[in-house]
């Protein structure tokens, strides 16, 4: 198999800057352009977006399904990178109309929320996907999946910054639902030129095609994953840990609000977290290559566990927040850039030992682990402001107050991030030296035209 080229290495994961963008339009907006712009009934609006995100989580899990099931004449997972983006764009755009009535717009906003986000899934599990295609060297792949964590990283820096400056700046030029429209049809432009980047390096890669791909059965795909306890572990691993980093980006706002005093301060406090992972996640490859990839996921997220406790216990300033975070977060990001070579090496582990190639299936549990994580957050982390009493009505807080969201930022990632890393230690036993021998393996079977038990079902 080829190894990666020096084209592949300089812009390796430029495909996450836009998807980060433009999927910041939608985390951050989505909700408000329903109920403040398009002003949709509150009923309308929830039934969106609540049914919608359900609706998303399957998708998820379908996309690699027909993934591995579909084949283009030009291969298997690169297509995807140029047809799934356009497809996305027109009903991405849709997300963010009013047609007609609200009931109406209410479904043709629905529609586009659902039909986008099964292209954009597509996409996002082909890219990782073609990690397995590109090389069999266990650094190359780590070096791969680092620059798609560097990537969503620092899309999200730049989003957090591009997003609002734009739709500020088209409010001014069009009014209301007009301004929301064109800004993400500005967005999915912008993820279409850098999907298409990818796909332009990766040529000459990626050459299976349908003729020669073998039928994969919908038993063989749950097989490969019911019977891989390494991808057991490192979804239920990949989970755990993804709610503690979201419930610390949506809980930076409140901690700001009533810890710090100051409601403006969780921008900078964002920034400070997208970067110190942006830098973690960029010289995670270095890191796997010294100690592998099983042991810098641990580290890395041990990491931010130890100064997370160190953080609680000295209940740091706004300085020092900003010190420890950024600190932790270049640690996470060793865990979080190699979280690609983690499903890869599964991949890899569940086509040796079956002889199936469910790739696809097994790339997209990702996206399904990143929307569960974000779900869970939405259902724990208000369930948390209740629970200690939060008034966002509030002008001042009392110490009580202050005391309950102090505990929420600190105590509920701590005790996350520790039970994340008992899934990954005691059952993900994969090694970086296995994966040459069994994608050896794997090709030596397959030019003999040995078909195993689990193709012939």
């Amino acid at each position: 198999m080829k190894g990666i080229n020096t084209k592949i290495k300089a812009v390796w994961g430029v495909s996450e800057i836009g998807f980060s963008i433009t999927a910041t339009l939608e985390t951050a907006f989505f909700i408000f352009f329903l109920t403040d712009v398009a002003q949709l009934p509150l009923a309308i609006s929830g039934i969106i977006a609540g049914g919608a995100s359900a609706v998303d989580i399957i998708s998820a899990a379908i996309a690699g399904v027909f993934i591995d099931k579909f084949h283009f004449k030009s291969g298997k997972y690169r297509p995807w990178l140029l047809y799934a983006p356009l497809c996305a764009m027109v009903f991405f755009i849709l997300c963010f109309t009013k047609i007609g009535g609200d009931v109406t717009a209410g479904i043709i906003i629905a529609v586009g929320y659902i039909i986008s986000h099964f292209f954009w899934n597509i996409s996002y599990t082909a890219v990782r996907s073609l990690t397995n295609v590109l090389t069999d060297e266990p650094s190359e792949r780590a070096f791969l999946s680092g620059r798609l964590g560097a990537g969503a990283a620092l899309g999200r820096v730049c989003a957090s910054q591009l997003v609002p400056w734009l739709t500020a700046a088209l409010a001014t030029l069009v009014s209301g639902v007009g301004a929301y429209t064109i800004c993400a049809a500005i967005f999915s432009l912008i993820y279409i030129a850098c999907m298409l980047i990818q796909f332009v390096v990766t040529k000459g890669y990626d050459t299976e095609t349908k003729t020669e791909a073998s039928t994969v059965s919908f038993i063989a795909m749950g097989k490969n994953i019911i019977t891989n306890p390494n991808l057991i572990g490192v979804v239920l691993h990949d989970l755990l840990r993804l709610i503690a980093y979201y419930t610390v980006a949506a809980g930076t706002a409140y901690y700001a609000k009533v810890v710090i005093g100051d409601a403006a301060a969780s921008g900078t406090i964002l920034m400070v977290y997208y970067i110190g992972c942006f830098i973690g996640s960029f010289v995670a490859a270095r890191v796997a290559r010294s100690i592998g990839t099983k042991n810098a996921t641990i580290i890395g997220v041990a990491g931010w566990l130890v100064l997370w406790v160190v953080a609680f216990f000295i209940q740091p300033d706004y300085i020092v927040l900003n010190i420890l975070l950024f600190i932790s977060q270049v640690f996470f990001g060793f865990a979080y850039g190699l979280t690609v070579n983690l499903y890869s090496m599964c991949a890899t582990w569940s086509h040796w030992k079956t002889g199936v190639n469910t790739t696809g299936v097994t790339m997209s549990l990702m996206p399904v682990a990143v929307k569960v994580g974000v779900t869970l957050r939405a259902v724990i982390l208000p369930a948390f402001l209740a629970f200690v009493g939060y008034d966002a009505a509030a002008t001042t807080f009392d110490a009580a107050a202050q005391s309950g969201i102090f505990q929420m930022y600190f105590l509920l990632p701590i005790a996350l991030l520790v039970v994340s890393l008992i899934p990954l230690i005691f059952l993900f036993k994969i090694k970086d030296k296995d994966i040459e021998p069994m994608s050896d393996e794997i090709n030596e079977r397959e030019k003999a035209g040995v078909i195993s038990e689990s193709d012939a079902n």
